[in-house]
């Protein structure tokens, strides 16, 4: 199984990345795709995990981290994805939970991460927060005249988010969330997603699963969520992973299939 979305190069990971990744392998996690959130950050992240040949890594800027200093353009994005171990633009989209102050600044942002992943054939990572009409709003703009590929990252959204997902092609990516006991609302949500259009991640080193919630994440725990969307959607835990699996490599076409990290 896959973890499609975590941040190996935050402290509580990067500093035991040894056993991060033999608990992975212990736990039959054959990929992870390491987002990065910070392009001043990408540099020393790539190095991080350059020497395995199933770690992946994204570019992009996170939509908290942009402001009236701090951006990003086409161009730079651009010039910094032709590495082989790049799979993925962003994250990126729209965050209006903390602050509006840099709503301006975020939707340039975004709209140059859609423009690069656009012409380089590189899917999109959205994070969306307190932003879900705004961000249907700017990809319907883009809709009119391309094909997106992109995946909603650790999917909270509306049933009208769902919609235009599944409409769109376009994947979710359900963590630990799923599992929390106050996540009614969201497991009746996609109740009805086909198993097509699903990609499991840990968003580590936050959001852990039961039985681990409230302690850090790590990219093994994708396993409790896989283990419980296969009971929640009633089939075996093997054709569930097969059905992520295959929703990863067909999302991020770029990435070489591995039976195991090496």
């Amino acid at each position: 199984m896959i973890d499609s979305h975590c941040h190996l190069n935050f402290e509580s990971l990067k500093n035991n990345f040894s056993t991060i990744i033999n608990n992975a392998k212990n736990n039959d996690i054959t990929s992870i795709l390491s987002v990065n959130t910070d392009p001043d950050n990408f540099l020393s992240h790539y190095k991080l995990i350059q020497d395995y040949k199933s770690l992946f890594i994204s570019y992009g800027l996170h939509p908290e981290h942009v402001s009236k200093i701090k951006s990003i353009s086409k161009n730079i994005i651009l010039n910094n994805v032709n590495k082989d171990k790049v799979i993925a633009i962003g994250e990126t989209g729209l965050d209006f939970y903390h602050t509006i102050e840099y709503k301006k600044e975020q939707y340039k942002n975004f709209e140059a991460h859609i423009e690069a992943s656009i012409d380089s054939n590189l899917p999109l990572i959205i994070h969306q927060r307190n932003s879900e009409n705004e961000i249907i709003d700017v990809l319907k703009n883009y809709q009119k005249n391309y094909n997106l590929n992109l995946v909603f990252h650790c999917f909270t959204g509306s049933n009208k988010l769902k919609n235009f997902c599944i409409e769109n092609n376009y994947f979710l990516s359900l963590s630990g969330i799923v599992t929390f006991k106050n996540a009614n609302d969201l497991r009746n949500i996609i109740r009805d997603v086909p198993l097509s259009s699903i990609l499991i991640e840990t968003d580590s080193p936050f959001l852990a699963p039961v039985p681990f919630r409230g302690k850090p994440n790590e990219p093994s725990y994708v396993r409790h969520t896989a283990e419980f969307l296969a009971n929640f959607f009633n089939i075996s835990l093997n054709v569930f992973i097969n059905h992520t699996d295959d929703n990863f490599y067909k999302l991020f076409s770029k990435a070489i299939r591995y039976n195991k990290i090496s």
